[in-house]
């Protein structure tokens, strides 16, 4: 049984439908581990012991009786505390939202059950998603299962910690500027940003709880973190799909451009002055190109064709947009953050504060010219993906760092990039990429960099592409490193 926790969600099914395994053993097998060593992660911080063995029987007896619940049926999982869960706390890292029980699931939430998930808990999270940590007031910090002085990642850092060492056979979550392709980079998984707008985040908070919860906020999308890149199929043919409110349109998942890495056309993108990345992530982007050369793919180093670069991303469009779409959640702006965001732009005038503001208080007049800078971004992404179909990219500048261990800072983040200052902030840029143009991205580990810290890259397709960008992630996968357990949690 000592492989079972780290079997894809895809063999774990097969041996669900074998008889090989029961739900409710399956679920055990889970919450023995989560027993054992969440302790020492923080990675589950809500945990529905009993309702998930119940489900485990319920999903168990349906199959007995020759009843297919869906995709995911008794797969047991976590889903990221942002997403409501019906008697199930939902806390999303915030202190007012501490003992918050919502009487209905967000509506991804739901449609997970509906293909047969059960749902065991809730992973951690920064407050409002708006961290590239995965720490918070209530819980606090969720720890690498590679190295536990490193932090996990964010927003969805606690989903990544428990998939990597075994405590879920996957976590479902969400991002608005790499929430979920930035810790499973760092703890060494598969990771998915969905296209804009084909997974509902009807009940995600923080736009919830309340009225706010119909609102899907700008640029934001729903995505899992597993250990196969095709645990991600079934996971999108359980959630994919548009609101009830839309009337009728229908989302469908375009088929892989190519089912063979000879067959794939890949623009590589592996340095961009306003990000440098380390020599680690720099040899990954060159082992993944010589896999490619190898396996004979159409491989094209920096196309002149990029419609745009990372500087003028951030500043017209990305910056404007995250700012703008996280500013509904007013609960952050609070004496003690404001004036450590006052303290960081009186210090460097140039630095990350002062985007934050102006994103922040902007007028909907200089929100609507970065939104329309964005639909040019789009449409030139759109022409680009005629010759290309894939864009292979760092995910971020280095391997995991240190643990912040601040979460209100009036003097910045800096880190280091091959021993060179670069600010903490530059974790999003390579991201933000992907979710200005509206198209799926999924990470592939690829290698061990210093201190054995997986080194992951980024797979960026053509909006719709979902099903392109994870084949091409699969079959990488199993030319390079692919996902490892981290040996302390085998």
């Amino acid at each position: 049984m000592s492989d079972v926790p780290f079997q894809s969600a895809v063999e774990q099914s097969r041996a669900l439908a074998a008889g090989e395994i029961s739900s409710r053993e399956l679920v055990e097998l889970y919450l023995d581990r989560i027993a054992a060593h969440n302790a020492k992660l923080n990675a589950v911080v809500t945990l529905d012991a009993e309702r998930a063995l119940r489900e485990a029987g319920e999903a168990d007896a349906a199959r007995a009786a020759g009843q297919d619940l869906g995709p995911l049926h008794g797969v047991p999982i976590t889903v990221k505390d942002s997403f409501e869960t019906a008697g199930m706390r939902t806390v999303c890292g915030r202190t007012d939202l501490k003992d918050h029980v919502p009487d209905q699931d967000a509506e991804a939430v739901r449609r997970l059950r509906s293909a047969g998930a059960v749902i065991m808990g809730k992973s951690n999270m920064p407050p409002g998603n708006q961290d590239v940590q995965a720490d918070n007031p209530v819980f606090g910090p969720s720890s690498n299962p590679w190295d536990t002085t490193r932090t996990s990642g964010g927003s969805a850092g606690g989903g990544a910690v428990a998939t990597a060492a075994g405590l879920t056979a996957f976590d479902f979550g969400s991002e608005i500027g790499g929430s979920t392709r930035i810790p499973s980079h760092f703890n060494g998984l598969y990771g998915h940003k969905s296209t804009l707008r084909s997974i509902s985040l009807i009940g995600h908070v923080p736009y919830g709880p309340g009225a706010g919860r119909w609102t899907d906020a700008d640029m934001a999308c729903g995505g899992a973190q597993v250990r196969d890149a095709r645990d991600l199929v079934p996971i999108l043919r359980a959630t994919v799909g548009t609101a009830d409110y839309d009337g009728g349109f229908n989302y469908t998942l375009a088929p892989p451009r190519a089912t063979r890495l000879a067959d794939f056309r890949v623009a590589v993108w592996g340095e961009d002055p306003a990000c440098p990345v380390d020599s680690d992530v720099a040899a990954a982007v060159e082992d993944a190109v010589g896999v490619l050369r190898a396996a004979g793919a159409k491989v094209t180093i920096q196309p002149a064709s990029f419609p745009v670069d990372i500087a003028t991303n951030q500043r017209k469009a990305f910056l404007p947009l995250l700012y703008g779409a996280l500013s509904y959640d007013r609960t952050a702006l609070t004496p003690a953050p404001n004036a450590a965001l006052l303290a960081r732009l009186l210090q460097h005038p140039r630095g990350d504060a002062g985007p934050a503001l102006l994103g922040t208080f902007q007028s909907h007049y200089r929100w609507l010219q970065a939104h329309a800078a964005r639909n040019e971004i789009r449409q030139r992404w759109f022409e680009f993906f005629e010759d290309f179909d894939i864009v292979l990219m760092p995910v971020t500048p280095t391997a995991a760092p240190a643990h912040h261990n601040k979460l209100i800072d009036r003097f910045g983040r800096p880190f280091e990039v091959d021993g060179i200052r670069r600010p903490y902030w530059d974790h999003v840029k390579w991201n933000g990429i992907a979710n200005v143009s509206g198209g799926p991205a999924t990470t592939i580990p690829v290698r061990r960099g210093r201190g054995g810290l997986p080194i992951g890259l980024q797979a960026m397709g053509p909006s719709g592409g979902d099903l392109t960008t994870i084949e091409f992630a699969a079959l990488l996968g199993r030319e390079v490193d692919g996902f490892v357990p981290p040996p302390a949690f085998v």
